[in-house]
């Protein structure tokens, strides 16, 4: 009778760990196929592999790279993200973060109001043409003024906005004012490639509308310094998504991601609700544009030129006006019993004493900042016209800490 004997497994020898793990071309076929929680943690074994891993990030998340695709001067674009607040989201950030790429998909970026105008002035200056929709007008300037007022009110009743190309607008988008979509021809590999992006302008800030997205696995963003994704574990470690009732969106985009690789659920879980913590989409937890759940990368800012003080008398802030919104996605009831759908929620701070509008997750902290606000609002209304306004957004942090 044969019999077999287990030969006992020697761990490598630390020569060869350093040998692998000193060549790029060698550790590289390593690293791309493994999942960026899985990257965090072998990082952590040794420093010769920490070393690898941090060279690896640099390059396989080097954001100039990724947009020359789009744009010739890629950190003239975001130095325009800096000192507009202007983010990435959709499926060219999801793209990033996944290290993929879909060769038919656009690029989306999302504009603050008051910036649209100098963001579609800078497309067209790289050589995209407007493609208007056939409610718009066929020159994007009838359309759009330069000349925007924040310290004016910022809420317009819902009746004042529903005219015909209104309707055709909300009849497709969530929290969105209006779709500018831009198209440039050019040469890729001997190929002629056309390129598109969509310049969306939000009603009151970015975060707002991306909490309107058909699911969770998009609910990631770039600003000029740093990529997030609001729901890490879900999408890049589980591949699932969760989705949001009352998005907008046609069910084929939903059913593209679907075929993509992700598993989708249109209700919460068993154990997501009874454990919260545990949970990949975190019901009932206040969360926070980079807080601890959210997955951060930096990116290396070197050639991008930084926010400007917003007026003479404001106070100078460098962090992008997104970092200071959150939510909580709440649990509520389906059309089962027993099971629970998500709820995006968030309190909404518009006043003309801050240029950006905020999305605070908490009832306590939202009614705080409004109160001292309004104080501030009527201070300076008695006092001096738009000209000569001060901006109060650096005092939103400080809220923060003290909530």
């Amino acid at each position: 009778m044969w019999k077999s004997f287990a030969v006992p497994q020697r761990p490598p020898r630390a020569d060869c760990v350093r040998r692998v793990f000193s060549s790029a071309p060698i550790y590289d076929l390593i690293f791309r196929d493994l999942s960026p929680r899985t990257l965090v943690r072998l990082s952590r074994t040794c420093y010769k592999i920490n070393e690898a891993v941090t060279h690896f990030f640099q390059r396989a998340y080097n954001i100039n790279r990724h947009l020359s695709r789009y744009f010739p001067d890629p950190h003239s674009f975001r130095s325009l993200q800096a000192r507009t607040g202007l983010i990435i989201s959709g499926s060219n950030a999801l793209q990033f973060l996944d290290r993929t790429f879909y060769p038919e998909s656009d690029l989306d970026i999302y504009s603050h109001p008051g910036h649209l105008y100098e963001v579609l002035e800078w497309i067209e200056s790289f050589g995209y043409q407007f493609a208007p929709h056939r409610y718009q007008e066929e020159d994007w300037r009838t359309q759009v003024s330069p000349d925007w007022d924040g310290t004016m009110p910022r809420i317009v009743p819902r009746l004042m906005q529903e005219d015909e190309n209104d309707i055709a607008r909300l009849a497709r988008y969530s929290n969105i004012s209006e779709v500018y979509t831009f198209k440039r021809l050019v040469v890729m590999d001997g190929e002629h490639v056309e390129l598109q992006v969509q310049v969306i302008e939000t009603t009151y800030n970015p975060i707002d509308t991306i909490m309107k997205y058909h699911s969770t696995c998009v609910m990631n963003i770039i600003t000029f310094d740093a990529a997030y994704s609001f729901y890490p574990i879900a999408t890049f470690e589980d591949r699932c998504a969760l989705k949001i009732p009352g998005s907008r969106h046609r069910p084929d985009v939903l059913a593209k991601y679907i075929k993509r690789g992700w598993r989708v659920y249109s209700v919460f879980r068993p154990g997501d609700v009874a454990q919260p913590y545990e949970s990949p989409f975190l019901p009932n937890v206040t969360r926070w544009v980079g807080d601890r759940h959210c997955w951060t990368v930096p990116l290396d800012t070197s050639g991008v030129t930084p926010r400007t003080a917003l007026s003479p008398s404001s106070e100078q802030f460098s962090w992008d006006p997104s970092t200071q919104n959150g939510w909580k996605m709440l649990t509520a009831p389906s059309s089962f019993p027993s099971l629970s759908v998500p709820e995006m929620d968030a309190k909404l701070i518009a006043t003309t004493v801050f240029r950006y509008n905020y999305m605070i997750p908490s009832e306590a902290l939202s009614l705080e900042i409004r109160g001292w606000a309004f104080s501030q609002g009527k201070l300076y209304h008695e006092l001096v016209t738009r000209y000569d306004w001060t901006w109060f957004d650096a005092e939103i942090p400080r809220f923060r800490e003290l909530a």
